[in-house]
């Protein structure tokens, strides 16, 4: 799959964090880049996540638009160790193995910042919708950006917008399995079949080839023992040396039928799925609002009449406005604005 799928552009960006030092611009004294940068990614505002979160915490920066569906940063340290390759304990006394001897470790030459994104990215190709991403991004996150940022190698080099990109695409590592549930009643997919037709041509007319050609070399053999003559003899020479130079171009032409069929199912596995309806973020805020809002209507309109039903769902989608894009659940925010309607 690649980056952009289904109406959404799935962001990876792995950026080596700086092993050098600097000073502390609060205490004014030598710090590590891995260590301030653990510092602010751990007081990064991440905004009412549950119903339980504090009212009034600081919403997450990544709120400021609406194109993330979501956006993580990380640290890597390094891989994870998961002990020792075992063994069979006798076999390894035989082979003299000493179990208090380390096994090679894998290691890192450099923590890594992970900065992971699921974005809107409804027209366009990958290039112009992780440009645009950029851009936004850069717009309404710059401080924080440049604040994390500034400790991984070569962001100082980047200059603006633009710069920011440039460093994204250098950074970036490729999707390759994004995560997209947005086709609520499911996808049409096209009856697609695999195109064998060459490949089954090619691959009978290969086997039969090298069928006959052992044929004529075991008759040849035969010919050659027995010492016999004339026109039978003769075409089964020939068929056996022809068969050296034949043989392999029939082999050939049947190998580019099956890198023909691996580029062909390669080439249709990269096509992006299309997008689904409804999948972008103002859609989704506006449904999970509807969603709320409707439970409350649910568990109010309990033992109402026909009539009294009726007054008061239209009173409720009057005050919801399905078709409107307000109200709606505001970015970042787990619980939507209370609307009222006539009772």
């Amino acid at each position: 799959m690649p980056n952009r799928d289904g109406g959404h552009y799935f962001l990876t960006v792995l950026a080596p964090v700086r092993t050098d030092t600097m000073i502390d611009p609060v205490v004014g004294r030598t710090r590590s880049h891995a260590h301030l940068l653990a510092q602010k990614l751990a007081l990064l505002a991440t905004g009412p996540q549950t119903a339980a979160s504090p009212p009034d915490g600081w919403v997450s920066p990544f709120s400021r638009n609406t194109m993330n569906h979501t956006a993580r940063f990380a640290m890597i340290g390094g891989p994870n160790f998961n002990g020792r390759f075992s063994g069979d304990a006798l076999v390894s006394l035989l082979r003299g193995i000493n179990p208090l001897v380390p096994q090679p470790v894998d290691e890192l030459t450099s923590p890594y910042l992970l900065f992971a994104a699921d974005v809107d990215a409804q027209q366009g190709g990958e290039e112009a919708a992780l440009a645009a991403y950029a851009a936004i991004l850069w717009q309404t996150m710059q401080p924080d950006l440049a604040q994390i940022f500034q400790h991984c190698v070569g962001f100082s080099e980047a200059d603006g917008a633009t710069g920011f990109l440039a460093y994204l695409k250098a950074c970036q590592v490729e999707t390759t399995l994004p995560f997209n549930d947005y086709w609520a009643d499911g996808m049409a997919l096209p009856d697609t079949q695999l195109p064998l037709g060459p490949l089954k041509v090619s691959g009978v007319v290969a086997i039969a080839g090298a069928a006959v050609w052992l044929v004529a070399i075991i008759a040849n053999g035969l010919v050659t023992v027995t010492g016999a003559k004339g026109w039978f003899a003769q075409q089964i020479g020939l068929v056996a040396g022809w068969g050296v130079f034949v043989l392999p171009a029939l082999f050939g032409v049947a190998a580019l039928a099956v890198w023909g069929v691996y580029a062909w199912i390669m080439r249709t596995g990269a096509k992006p799925f299309p997008t689904a309806p409804a999948s972008d973020l103002p859609s989704i805020l506006k449904g999970l609002f509807l969603q709320q809002a409707f439970t409350r209507f649910a568990i109010e309109a309990q033992g109402l009449d026909d009539d009294a039903l009726h007054a008061r769902f239209g009173a409720f989608l009057g005050a919801v406005k399905p078709k409107a894009s307000a109200p709606a659940l505001a970015p970042g925010e787990c619980q939507a604005p209370v609307v009222e309607w006539v009772r």
